[in-house]
């Protein structure tokens, strides 16, 4: 009965102080919503990486990019840029016998894509005949181009699913002819969704065409940006990327491993790439959250040391009559864990409300997990006891005597 009483007697106190009440509502439920909101956006973009690195990036996958990101100046990363050959991956097929198979890829800027009137914008992206396979790309309409239309730089395009409905909606537009930059070109199939690359590269408003169909009509280019190989023996990889380098140093004539003009990129390398990438999503974005919350901490502290020179009358007039020191430290024990784990559960209401809008117009995923929400509440219980525990033991100990002076 005795603890009913103190539990009352701490929510009238709440509430007639509205004002105080609220602001260290505010301070906990900023923290909280922040801290719900920044783990699951981490955690969701965290598997989506992944999700994205296993499609582009299997076990028996080696990328071959064009340039060094070490290179200083505009004028020598388009030079190193512009030294990978479509001959370089030939000669690397023709020389390893743990490739298997490779795809070449050159990329143009977004460009104008038109048909009857219609207008999209869109990357023109160039593939080898082999892309299909290599970058298991899902045609869900139409075929894919063949090596003679390739070598015969034959004027033909698959498009991702944005660019099919922005031109022809719901129609079919195999067999119809579209503009890109007023060059014709006839569509030949239609590919399946692929969402975002981790580069962020939109994959569903993009345009597939042959690789020398590309170089040669469209951006007049004789070099390639990246290569993908797929190699038979994964336990062989690191050597094969070894192998893969001599071979390119050897024909760019490069005689110092810090002048490479590309780059050899393995899962290993991916791996922890993601790695990094997964410490700076669940690690560093998690501590600002924090610090909002510890900010949140101190401002309810202060609040409650500020209730406690306020209430020295009331303090000691309960000590006076016979209230025990454990039930004062009780009553603002609890009043400032009761507000800070009523802050936690609104600002966990309001983060995952903010997640639901965020998705939408941002498009970042984010999963939810009861993991993540449960530490939530945990923290905001614990700010509320180590906040108030200072303001309540200081209440506690008051003199009677002095403060009901």
């Amino acid at each position: 009965m005795k603890l009913i009483r103190i539990a009352k007697s701490g929510y009238k106190i709440v509430v007639a102080h509205k004002v105080r009440s609220i602001f260290m509502i505010l301070s906990v439920v900023v923290g909280i919503a922040a801290l719900t909101v920044v783990i699951s956006l981490g955690k969701g973009t965290e598997q989506k990486i992944l999700g994205q690195m296993k499609k582009l990036f299997s076990s028996n996958t080696i990328m071959v990019i064009a340039g060094k990101g070490r290179m200083e100046s505009n004028q020598m990363k388009e030079l190193s840029q512009a030294s990978l050959k479509l001959d370089d991956l030939e000669e690397i097929k023709n020389n390893l016998s743990n490739v298997i198979d490779w795809d070449a890829v050159q990329i143009s800027p977004e460009r104008t894509v038109s048909y009857a009137g219609k207008n999209s914008i869109g990357l023109i992206s160039g593939h080898t005949t082999s892309g299909e396979s290599v970058w298991n790309i899902n045609v869900t309409d139409g075929r894919f181009f063949t090596e003679t239309e390739d070598k015969n730089l034959s004027r033909v395009a698959l498009l991702a699913p944005n660019i099919a409905r922005d031109l022809f909606g719901n129609s079919n537009p195999v067999g119809q002819e579209i503009k890109i930059d007023n060059i014709p070109f006839q569509v030949i199939g239609v590919i399946g969704p692929r969402g975002m690359d981790p580069h962020g590269i939109d994959k569903d408003s993009e345009i597939l065409v042959p690789l020398n169909t590309l170089m040669r009509r469209v951006v007049n280019l004789d070099f390639i940006m990246l290569g993908k190989i797929l190699v038979a023996d994964e336990k062989e990889i690191s050597t094969t990327a070894e192998e893969i380098a001599k071979i390119l140093r050897q024909r760019h004539s490069i005689t110092n491993e810090a002048q490479d003009d590309f780059m050899v990129v393995t899962p290993t390398i991916v791996r922890e790439m993601i790695k990094t990438a997964s410490r700076i999503f669940n690690l560093y974005l998690p501590l600002v959250a924090m610090i909002a919350l510890l900010v949140g901490s101190i401002v309810v502290a202060n609040l409650m040391l500020l209730s406690v020179n306020e209430r020295k009358y009331e303090i000691g007039l309960r000590l006076a009559v016979g209230a025990k020191t454990k039930d004062v430290l009780f009553q603002f024990l609890l009043e400032a864990s009761s507000i800070t784990i009523f802050s936690g559960m609104l600002g966990i209401a309001i983060g995952l409300i903010a997640l639901k809008f965020i998705y939408p117009i941002m498009s970042l995923p984010y999963t939810i997990q009861w993991g993540t929400l449960a530490m939530c509440f945990i923290i905001s219980s614990i700010i509320g006891i180590a906040a108030g525990y200072y303001p309540a033991k200081k209440a506690a100990n008051l003199n009677p005597v002095d403060a009901l002076r």
